[in-house]
């Protein structure tokens, strides 16, 4: 079963589980507007409240994934009231922290150069795939900007510490290849072929049990903020607690089977 949901700037479209969310606004690079914005977030509740979705993939139509900001609409709301910046930055924030902690795992294919907010929001995906030769970095200090989507705290903990400080310190951008050398890019995919294999990643990912994937994501992502013991402590809570289900079961039994052919 296949629906669609037209809403111009962010295309969706859910088949057998799976949420294929496009940003559309290819004339702009899929650079963040307010429209935009509003409507991936829109787009994000959506797909977490229905619970036939098992799994998100995030690209972008045209020449490129995301380039950020729409830097021309954040110089307007400069020569007006400042806290609109603010405004957008907040709700970028909370966007790209929706992704990161939603049950739902998080497919990014990468498909043209990501900077900036759009880098921001591939580091809030889980698994990210990307064609050949796209660049990508945080970007903001190239254009006087600082981070604020998460980018400055999220790199160091996606590609080694002295690569994260020295892409967001000069701004650079580098190729997907050196990215999957980092280990932020899981696999460099012909273009014609990315969104295909974004796709069969995560359906693979829909045939592990719902609740378990979401409890493992969630652990792994509050991980990052707590102490050792805090989290160590929260990760056997969290074993705990998915012990008395019935998930468990279920997935043993259906493990065993498998195993027995």
């Amino acid at each position: 079963m296949t629906t669609e949901l037209d809403r111009n700037l962010v295309e969706l479209q859910v088949t057998d589980g799976i949420a294929l969310v496009r940003l559309n606004r290819p004339e702009q690079l899929n650079a963040l507007s307010d429209a935009l914005l509003r409507s991936l977030e829109a787009t994000l509740e959506q797909v977490e409240a229905d619970e036939s979705v098992r799994a998100v993939v995030l690209t972008g139509t045209g020449e490129a994934f995301c380039a950020g900001a729409d830097l021309s609409q954040l110089l307007e709301r400069l020569d007006g009231r400042q806290d609109a910046i603010l405004d957008f930055v907040r709700r970028a924030g909370r966007t790209f922290r929706r992704l990161e902690t939603s049950r739902l795992p998080a497919v990014a294919a990468v498909n043209g150069t990501a900077v900036a907010g759009g880098f921001e929001l591939i580091l809030a995906c889980d698994v990210v795939f990307a064609a050949p030769g796209v660049r990508m970095g945080d970007g903001h200090l190239r254009y006087g900007v600082l981070p604020g989507g998460g980018g400055a705290v999220r790199l160091e903990r996606k590609i080694p510490p002295n690569a994260a400080r020295r892409l967001l310190l000069t701004g650079d951008l580098e190729p997907a290849e050196r990215f999957r050398e980092w280990g932020l890019v899981e696999e460099v995919v012909p273009a014609v072929e990315l969104v295909d294999r974004a796709v069969a990643f995560a359906r693979r990912l829909a045939t592990r049990s719902a609740r378990g994937l979401a409890e493992a994501k969630r652990v792994a992502t509050a991980a990052w903020d707590l102490p050792t013991e805090e989290a160590l402590g929260l990760e056997y809570d969290t074993f705990a607690d998915y012990v008395a289900s019935d998930d468990l079961r279920e997935g043993l039994r259906a493990f065993r089977d498998r195993a027995r052919g």
